[in-house]
């Protein structure tokens, strides 16, 4: 196994991790999964904590979802991942759990309503689709992702009454994903136990707005260096090339500016 793979193996790992202790994981509930080159898909394994996990568990499959390495069996819910790397060239990695109040939105009913906090408007503009119910490892599951998944704008979808789904140009941006998409829906559910959420004005949300179609075309510049998906293997314009850090800065600048400027 080269540095390459092993590191790869590692980072989906420490990601599991990650959402493990922050109660998105449950049990053995979710997966992970990241391209490691242009046939080959590292994916977390089936019916393990994926708090717990080693990077020798991680199972190898093909864009066909057939088998290559690992002793363990692959998550059922390979299907899904693979519809979405079908669906975008530059999706290199897909995260998969159940970030508990966002399900709860989707089981009471509830749309996550938009125009309500800046970072959803910026990270998401606006949107956090939602695909109708299909039994978890079905192919229907995979299928019920797939419009919402192939709009470029769209980094997260939400699977109703089961989690959520998120991409990313690695595996720690698609976790990023997950906690953002969870964190609004827990401001929004406690702003309803004080009295009800207070929409954003008019004019802050264009300006929101405006600073979300920047972060997309950027984020094609947030490049880790080992991803080899298809369009990952077009090396971003040098003015581009940001790392993670700097990005945030830049969303934290940009929502800080729009709320000031109203």
């Amino acid at each position: 196994m080269n540095e390459l793979e092993w590191s790869l193996r590692n980072d989906i790992c420490v990601v599991g991790s990650r959402l493990y202790a922050a109660g998105f994981m449950t049990g053995s509930d979710g997966n992970l999964s990241t391209i490691l080159d242009d046939n080959e898909i590292l994916i977390t394994p089936s019916r393990l904590c994926k708090g717990f996990l080693k990077p020798s568990q991680i199972v190898k499959i093909d864009r066909q979802g057939n088998q290559l390495e690992g002793d363990l069996p692959p998550t059922v819910e390979v299907a899904m991942h693979l519809a979405a790397y079908e669906e975008r060239a530059d999706i290199c990695s897909v995260a998969h759990c159940h970030p508990p109040i966002l399900v709860a939105f989707t089981v009471a009913g509830l749309d996550l309503p938009s125009n309500i906090l800046p970072e959803v408007e910026v990270m998401f503009g606006g949107r956090i689709p939602l695909a109708p119910y299909a039994a978890p490892g079905s192919p229907e599951l995979a299928n019920s992702i797939r419009e919402s998944i192939r709009v470029r704008e769209n980094s997260v979808v939400l699977l109703d009454h089961h989690g959520l789904l998120a991409v990313g140009r690695d595996i720690y941006q698609a976790a990023i994903k997950v906690e953002h998409a969870e964190a609004a829906a827990r401001v929004i559910y406690y702003a309803r136990q004080l009295g009800g959420e207070k929409p954003l004005a008019p004019d802050s949300l264009e300006k929101l707005h405006q600073t979300h179609q920047k972060i997309v075309e950027m984020e094609a510049g947030v490049y880790s260096g080992y991803c080899h998906a298809p369009e990952c293997q077009i090396p971003a314009p040098q003015e581009s090339n940001l790392s993670e850090s700097e990005l945030e800065r830049i969303v934290s600048e940009a929502v800080i500016n729009a709320l000031s400027e109203t």
